[in-house]
C-alpha cells in the first residue's frame, strides 16, 4: 500500500486553508490513516480549523492508542470519537477567539484493515474509488445544492451553475452536535483511492479526473497533473488531493 498528497493555495488565494495527513503506517490504534480537511472561516480561521482538527483527531487516536480493537466496527467507532472530540475543541476555540468565531472544516478520513476500507466524513470534501476504469464517489456532499436534488427541487444539470454551489450544510466545528457518515467498502484488486478538496472537485468533472488517473500507472504523477489541470481550469480555490493503492493483497 503506497499513498501520496498534494495541497496548493491555487490561483486566487493568498493562503492554503485545506490540510492533508498520511500516514500509511499504524498510527495510535488504527492500522494507517489518511484525512483531508478544507477550512472556512474570516481571517485565517479557516487556516486553523482545518490544521487544528487534524491535530486533535490526532491526539485523540494517539492518546487512545491502547485499546484493544477485535470488529471493523470498532475502528468506525473510534474514528468518530475522534471526531467528536475534534469538533468539541474547534467548536471552543471559536467561542473563545473572536478572530476565529464562525469557523470549520470539513472532514474526511479513512483507514484500511484487511482490504476493508473504512470512512468517515463531514461537508463536501470527497472520498472516490477509482475501479475497472470507473470513478465511484463514495461521500456524499452535505450541502444545500444536494438537499435540493435530494428533495426533487432541482437538477444535476441546475446544480453546475447555482449560486449557492459551495454552501454547505455540515460543517465539523460549527455546532455543538454533529452527524458523521460512515462507510464501509470491500476493496477489490488495483482499487484507487482518491480524497480531495471541492477546490479539484470545482475545476475538473469526474470524468475528466478519471482520464487523469487511466492515463498513468504512477499515483505521484497522478496527483500534480490533477492539482495542474486544476489549476489550468481556473484554480479558484484551494485543491487538495491524496491518492492511494489501496488493496493489499492480503485476504482476511
Amino acid at each position: 500500500m503506497g499513498s501520496v498528497g498534494r495541497s496548493e493555495k491555487g490561483n486566487c488565494r493568498s493562503t492554503n486553508e485545506d490540510a492533508i495527513f498520511i500516514f500509511d503506517a499504524p498510527y495510535g490504534c488504527l492500522p494507517n490513516l489518511y484525512i483531508l480537511a478544507d477550512g472556512m472561516g474570516g481571517h485565517k480561521a479557516g487556516e486553523v480549523a482545518s490544521n487544528s482538527a487534524i491535530q486533535f483527531f490526532c491526539d485523540y487516536i494517539h492518546e487512545n492508542r491502547t485499546i484493544i480493537l477485535k470488529e471493523n466496527y470498532e475502528y468506525l467507532e473510534v474514528i468518530k470519537k475522534a471526531i467528536l472530540y475534534a469538533n468539541h475543541k474547534i467548536y471552543n476555540m471559536a467561542k473563545t477567539d473572536d478572530e476565529l468565531e464562525g469557523m470549520g472544516t470539513t472532514f474526511v478520513v479513512a483507514t484500511i484493515i484487511n482490504n476493508k476500507l473504512l470512512v468517515e466524513n463531514i461537508g463536501d470534501s470527497r472520498l472516490y474509488i477509482i475501479r475497472d476504469e470507473e470513478i465511484i464517489q463514495i461521500t456524499v456532499d452535505h450541502t444545500y445544492i444536494m438537499e435540493l436534488l435530494k428533495t426533487g427541487k432541482l437538477t444535476e444539470k441546475e446544480m453546475i451553475n447555482h449560486p449557492n454551489k459551495n454552501a454547505i450544510t455540515r460543517a465539523l466545528g460549527t455546532e455543538e452536535s454533529l452527524e458523521i457518515d460512515t462507510f464501509e467498502i470491500e476493496l477489490h484488486q488495483d482499487d484507487i483511492i482518491m480524497m480531495c478538496s471541492d477546490g479539484l472537485t470545482n475545476m475538473l468533472n469526474d470524468n475528466e479526473a478519471l482520464d487523469i488517473i487511466l492515463k498513468s500507472d504512477n499515483i505521484e504523477n497522478i496527483s500534480q497533473v490533477l492539482v495542474d489541470r486544476s489549476n489550468e481550469h481556473g484554480g479558484t480555490d484551494n485543491i487538495s488531493v491524496i491518492l492511494i493503492n489501496g488493496f493489499n493483497g492480503e485476504v482476511k
